[in-house]
C-alpha cells in the first residue's frame, strides 16, 4: 500500500505532519478526516523526480538521509522483528510508526511502499543509496537469496554497533586533547600578539642589540599582528582548493596510494581497510553470496581508491580462475595472518568463517593501536605546545638577562 506524507490541522487547529498509508491520495484525505483532521497537503512519501532534475534547497532539507546511528538502530530492530516471524513490510511499517525523526519515518515508509508492491527489500532500498549504501544492500540481497535475511541483518547490526562503539570511544578520548590544543593555541596567540609586541617596544627604545631568538620572535609577532587576515584567507583558499582537488578521482587515487605507503600510518591504514574488507566478505560469504559478487560489493564499500584498485585486480584474477588467497597475496597489501586464514578457508570450505575470524583478530590489533595512539596524543600535545611557550618566554627573558649582565658589569 502506498505511503503519503501529509500536512493537516488537528482538532485544536495546530498543524500536524506525518505519514499515512492508503490506496490513493483521496483515500488518505478520507482517512485524515476520519481522524478529525483537516488535510492541507498530501504528497507521496517517495518523490520520484524525472531524470536530469535536481531537488531544490527546501526539498533537500526535507529529504534527509539516515545517519549511521539511525541505520544501526533500524538494522537491529528489523533483525529482531524478522526473527520473530513478522513479514518485511509489516516490520518496516511498525518501525516507522515507533517514532523517530520525520525523515526516518519517510524513508522507512517509502521502502515499505515498494516492498508492498512486490519488490525485494534490497531493491526497494536502492531509492535511498545514502541511507543504505551499496555494500549494505548487497548483504541484504545475499540474505534474501540464501533465505536467511534475519541472520544477515543480525550480523550487520553487530558490525554497525561495533563501528559505532569504536567511533564513540575515539570521539570521547579526543575531547580533552582538542580542548587542550585550543586553549594552548589561544595562549600562544595571546603571547605573540599582545605580550611580545609590548616587550619589543621596551627593548627597541633602549637601542640595545637583541639576541637572535628575540629578533625572530618579534618578526613573527609583527607578521601575525599585521598579516592575520591574509593568513586566514590563505588557509581558507588552501582548504577549498584541497577539497576541490580531492574530488578528482585521479588525484584522490594518487593521494590514497601515497598515504598507504607512509611509514607507520600507511601500515595502520592498510590494516583498517583489510579488516573492513574481511568483515564485509565474512558476512557476504556466510550469507550465501558467490565470491565474485562479494568482491564487487566489498570494492564498492571502500572509500580508499588505492584499495579499490587492488580489489578490482583481485576480482579480475578470481574470475579468470585464480585462487582468492593467491590473488590477494599478489597485491602486497593484506596482512599475512589474513592471507593464511583465507587459504585455510579455501581448503576447508569455511571461507566465510575464516574471513570473520581474521576480521576479529585484525580489529583487536587496530583497537590496541588506537588505544596506544590516544594515550600518547595528550602528552605529545602538551610537550609540543609547552615547548612553543618556553621558546616565547625564553625570547623575552634573554634581553632581560643581557641587561642585568651589562648593569652588573
Amino acid at each position: 500500500m502506498p505511503a503519503f506524507e501529509y500536512e493537516a490541522l488537528d482538532a485544536r487547529g495546530k498543524t500536524a505532519r506525518g505519514l499515512i498509508t492508503a490506496d490513493s491520495a483521496l483515500a488518505a484525505r478520507r482517512e485524515l478526516r476520519g481522524r478529525s483532521m483537516a488535510p492541507l497537503a498530501i504528497r507521496p512519501a517517495e518523490a520520484r523526480r524525472t531524470a536530469g532534475t535536481q531537488p531544490g534547497l527546501g526539498e533537500r532539507l526535507r529529504q534527509q538521509d539516515l545517519s549511521a546511528r539511525e541505520r544501526m538502530l533500524v538494522t537491529r530492530q528489523l533483525a529482531s522483528l524478522l526473527g520473530a516471524g513478522m513479514p518485511v513490510a509489516e516490520c518496516l511499517g511498525l518501525l516507522a510508526q515507533q517514532g523517530g525523526r520525520h525523515h526516518m519515518r519517510r524513508v522507512l515508509m517509502a521502502v515499505r511502499a515498494r516492498v508492498s508492491e512486490g519488490e525485494r527489500l534490497s531493491d526497494a532500498m536502492q531509492a535511498f543509496p545514502k541511507s543504505f549504501p551499496a555494500v549494505y544492500r548487497a548483504m541484504i540481497a545475499a540474505g534474501e537469496t540464501a533465505g536467511g535475511l534475519d541472520q544477515v541483518l543480525a550480523r550487520l547490526a553487530d558490525y554497525l554497533e561495533k563501528e559505532e562503539a569504536i567511533a564513540n570511544r575515539i570521539t570521547g578520548a579526543l575531547v580533552y586533547p582538542v580542548v587542550l590544543s585550543v586553549v594552548a593555541t589561544g595562549v600562544v596567540a595571546l603571547l605573540m600578539t599582545f605580550v611580545v609586541p609590548r616587550i619589543a617596544e621596551q627593548f627597541t627604545g633602549m637601542g640595545m642589540a637583541l639576541p637572535a631568538l628575540t629578533r625572530f620572535m618579534i618578526a613573527a609577532s609583527s607578521l601575525l599582528t599585521a598579516g592575520w587576515p591574509f593568513i586566514l584567507g590563505g588557509l581558507a583558499v588552501l582548504v577549498i582548493a584541497t577539497s576541490l582537488l580531492m574530488r578528482q578521482p585521479a588525484i584522490r587515487l594518487r593521494v590514497h596510494g601515497a598515504t598507504a605507503r607512509l611509514p607507520g600510518l600507511g601500515g595502520f591504514l592498510r590494516q583498517v581497510e583489510s579488516a573492513r574488507f574481511a568483515r564485509t566478505m565474512g558476512i557476504l560469504v556466510e550469507s550465501g553470496a558467490i565470491l565474485p559478487d562479494a568482491l564487487r560489493a566489498a570494492s564498492r564499500a571502500t572509500g580508499n581508491l588505492a584499495f579499490k584498485a587492488k580489489l578490482d585486480a583481485v576480482l579480475g584474477e578470481v574470475e579468470s580462475g585464480r585462487a582468492l588467497s593467491d590473488a590477494l597475496r599478489a597485491q602486497a597489501w593484506f596482512p599475512a595472518l589474513m592471507l593464511f586464514m583465507v587459504a585455510a578457508g579455501e581448503r576447508s570450505g569455511a571461507l566465510g568463517e575464516m574471513f570473520r575470524r581474521a576480521a576479529d583478530q585484525m580489529e583487536q590489533e587496530i583497537d590496541g593501536s588506537v588505544t596506544v595512539a590516544l594515550n600518547l596524543l595528550e602528552p605529545g600535545i602538551i610537550l609540543i605546545l609547552g615547548g612553543v611557550v618556553v621558546v616565547i618566554v625564553l625570547s623575552i627573558l634573554l634581553p632581560i638577562l643581557q641587561l642585568n649582565t651589562l648593569a652588573l658589569g
